[in-house]
């Protein structure tokens, strides 16, 4: 928004902002105004309503995995920022020696391990009612009519 000055918003504001008519984001510290495109956004626009209702929306935007001609369309929509925001990586507990504290093995396991059991089936579901369908319309088509 140019010739906008940018304003510090508490994040108990910016979550007042968060239907159809009104709607804020904060991403990264940053608050953004994405009323106009709700309707444009790929994902729909129940993706960022629920982003604007339940706070910060920083994890959910950066595991999506944006590209960068949608993070540089976030600039047009951006109108401050929130009041002492701090970044996550600035606030991570440390050990004794300072050093940072080791990962959770909860948050280590991410997307690793056997694929879901009913991706064969996914495929192979399709395929089957393709196959049944082609069937019944053989059937149909050249079998029936000779009897």
């Amino acid at each position: 928004m140019a010739g906008v000055a940018k304003q510090l918003f508490a994040a108990s504001e910016v979550a007042l902002h968060s239907s159809r008519k009104d709607c804020w984001v904060a991403i990264g510290g940053k608050v953004y105004d994405v009323t106009k495109f709700l309707e444009d956004h790929p994902g729909g626009e129940d993706v960022l309503l629920h982003a604007s209702a339940s706070g910060d929306a920083t994890e959910a935007f950066e595991e999506v995995g944006h590209s960068t001609s949608a993070i540089s369309m976030m600039d047009s929509f951006l109108i401050g920022s929130i009041k002492g925001y701090v970044p996550p990586s600035a606030s991570k507990a440390t050990g004794a020696w300072g050093l940072d504290a080791p990962p959770n093995s909860r948050s280590m396991q991410g997307n690793k391990g056997p694929p879901n059991p009913n991706t064969f089936l996914d495929f192979l579901l399709p395929l089957f009612v393709l196959g049944l369908a082609s069937a019944a319309w053989y059937y149909l088509t050249f079998i029936s009519k000779n009897h």
